[in-house]
């Protein structure tokens, strides 16, 4: 067997590569997990996995909202240089093959793949589906469960539900309840074997619609709001379905080489399912920290320290290059020279040697995001500045300001002019423009999202919690 992987240009570079293993909540908020702060939600399994791992205060994904932010985390670069900025807007007058990751770029799968792995994503796919070439099996993913949009209803019906096995709808209901279906085929791609495994658990919890199982409802139902209620309940089945895969885990003698990686896509979303970022400011879709920063957790007790917390910012686009690192695979440029342009491969940085303390330098000294008509931000140090078209630009401070309460903009011209500068130089190094835009209607909800009063202490155990004051 060996042999034939090495003919084919896919044996494993070492015997020890570890299983890899990408848990993805959907729109979850900073503050609700209880290692995290989390007053009224249980997450008992989670709080262990960070309490014997590392717990990330300050990670970051590459993009406020849904698709954007999975397009850069698959393909490690930032979405915006190969035009997917928007959330998949469909009604937009454009090519079909432009809706979404363009087929010339790899993706996480791909690289593994190509260094002996198995490759499977299991649960929410929403970076494009126009064209066969965009879907997950031509991506470099073996196998695929789930749905190829951004959300579905949790309890689904053999003759209605939009799920996919691989390029086959599905027509029978094997788990009445959507995360522990997910959890079950998540689960059945983790047997050992003589390949390491990759699976990307794509979670679509606790993105709406709010739809929980009663006995989880249950044991929230001390919380004052349905929705909370829900959202509680929700993310209690997840951390439960967590839970089932690391005793898979151990059972199979895997856990202790299976590099584990939790986090959300963006940040909570107050509105829709009330979810709580304190005591970050803001929520899903806007540039306050709340909308981009989000819970990272990393556990791999063969390969990482236990019981730290790492403090220095990172980005979601890491993640590619962290991985390649892990499985012992060349290391992947940071830009090559096509013709007489300079192309970026990746805007990842490795980021073991930081997580294992063997570099003390931060990853990144400076971090950048964008959406085209809604707005950008960048980060540099502890200096982040806020440009959105629908309010005055900000700068804060976040060592002494993490819930963006003090704008330093007419203060500081100084630092201001260097960080314009910055993010000016950044967007001049972009190689593409959008390929989509979304609808209209969101210019009005972005507006809103700058002027909500919202929460930045975690709400007792029993208080009623509204998404705002």
């Amino acid at each position: 067997m060996r042999l034939l992987l090495l003919v084919l240009g896919i044996i494993p570079l070492k015997a020890d590569q570890p299983n890899i293993l990408m848990i993805l909540a959907d729109d979850m908020g900073y503050g609700d997990l209880g290692c995290y702060g989390s007053l009224q939600i249980e997450t008992p399994v989670l709080d262990k996995l960070a309490a014997a791992g590392i717990r990330c205060t300050d990670g970051y994904v590459c993009a406020n909202v849904c698709a954007p932010s999975r397009a850069g985390l698959l393909t490690g670069r930032h979405p915006q240089r190969f035009g997917f900025e928007h959330n998949l807007n469909k009604a937009f007058p454009t090519l079909p093959e432009r809706l979404g990751i363009p087929v010339e770029q790899k993706t996480i799968a791909d690289h593994l793949k190509k260094a002996g792995y198995r490759t499977s994503i299991i649960g929410k796919w929403h970076v494009g589906d126009s064209v066969p070439g965009m879907l997950p099996n031509a991506r470099g993913f073996d196998y695929f469960f789930g749905m190829h949009a951004g959300s579905h209803h949790y309890f689904p019906k053999a003759e209605n539900n939009k799920l996919f096995r691989n390029e086959d709808p599905v027509t029978e209901i094997d788990h009445p309840y959507l995360t522990d279906w997910f959890t079950h085929e998540a689960i059945g791609q983790m047997t050992p074997a003589e390949q390491p495994f990759f699976c990307f658990l794509s979670y679509n919890t606790p993105h709406t619609p709010m739809q929980a199982k009663e006995e989880d409802l249950a044991k929230f139902a001390h919380l004052k709001g349905r929705r909370r209620q829900t959202y509680a309940a929700m993310q209690w089945c997840m951390d439960v379905n967590i839970g089932r895969i690391l005793a898979h885990l151990e059972k199979t003698d895997q856990l202790e080489n299976t590099l584990i990686v939790f986090y959300s896509d963006n940040g909570g979303s107050v509105t829709a399912s009330h979810a709580c970022n304190a005591p970050l400011n803001g929520m899903k879709g806007s540039f306050f920290e709340g909308g981009i920063r989000v819970p990272f957790i990393f556990h791999w007790p063969k390969g990482l320290p236990s019981g730290a917390t790492f403090e220095h910012p990172f980005s979601s686009l890491d993640l590619l290059p962290t991985f390649i690192a892990a499985a012992g695979a060349p290391e992947l440029p940071h830009r090559i020279k096509v013709g007489k342009k300079w192309q970026t491969i990746t805007d990842g940085k490795n980021l073991l040697p930081h997580l294992r303390n063997q570099n003390a330098k931060p990853p990144h000294e400076v971090l950048f995001w964008r959406m085209t008509m809604r707005g950008a931000a960048i980060r540099e140090g502890d200096w982040k500045l806020l440009v959105n078209v629908h309010t005055p630009p900000a700068l804060y401070n976040l060592a002494d300001d993490i819930s963006e309460q003090n704008n330093l903009y007419q203060k500081m011209p100084e630092k201001v002019a260097d960080l314009w500068l910055k993010l000016n130089h950044w967007q001049e190094s972009l190689e593409d423009t959008p390929h989509w835009q979304e609808a209209p209607y969101w210019q009005g909800y972005n507006r809103k999202l700058y002027t909500h009063d919202y929460w930045l202490t975690q709400p007792a155990r029993d208080e009623e919690y509204l998404g705002i004051r």
